[in-house]
């Protein structure tokens, strides 16, 4: 745990590998828990093999979701209403009071620097809401944000448009669509 030093070193330098690692160990927790993980990839799905079954690893089996991708299936037209009712919409983790994820926040705050009224949809609430704007945006990650009733992005996008003005010039749109 303390790795000591030639004696003419013990009394003013130790190295203690117990807080050097800490944080690895904090991070490697947070990245493989399930809703950190879906920040940073699509929704994975796998089957267990019989091979998988018969080795010695532990196994750990995801389930596949069965979801409609038919436009006709009551979660896309849910999602469709919702975007035809907002100008400037947010599918985000959380609200936009108290967001749960680091990109929706920071999705948030783009979007609350235009001083623009805009609504989220926290998609923790409601799974299948989750896993439907996947499919309907065929965009992997959340957030994700429409204007105007265009699918814009995810936080990465926003960021990019915003340092280029490109968003402040579809919001200013959006805008004049609310007056």
């Amino acid at each position: 745990e303390v790795l000591l030093l030639p004696s003419s070193f013990q009394s003013t330098i130790y190295i203690d590998f117990t807080t050097m690692i800490r944080p690895i160990l904090f991070a490697t927790a947070l990245l493989s828990s399930a809703s950190c993980t879906t920040a940073f990839a699509p929704a994975a799905t796998a089957v267990t093999t019989q091979q998988q079954r018969t080795s010695t690893s532990p196994i750990t089996s995801l389930t596949q979701l069965k979801m409609s991708d038919s436009p006709d299936s009551p979660t896309q037209q849910k999602i469709q209403s919702l975007v035809d009712e907002n100008p400037v919409l947010l599918f985000m983790k959380g609200s936009k009071l108290f967001p749960q994820c680091g990109f929706s926040n920071t999705a948030c705050q783009i979007l609350q620097s235009y001083n623009i009224d805009f609504e989220s949809v926290d998609v923790l609430a409601d799974e299948q809401i989750r896993q439907g704007v996947k499919v309907f945006s065929q965009w992997p990650t959340i957030p994700q944000l429409y204007v105007c009733g265009e699918f814009v992005g995810g936080s990465d996008i926003m960021i990019e448009m915003y340092q280029s003005g490109e968003l402040g010039e579809m919001i200013e749109k959006a805008k004049a669509d609310m007056v």
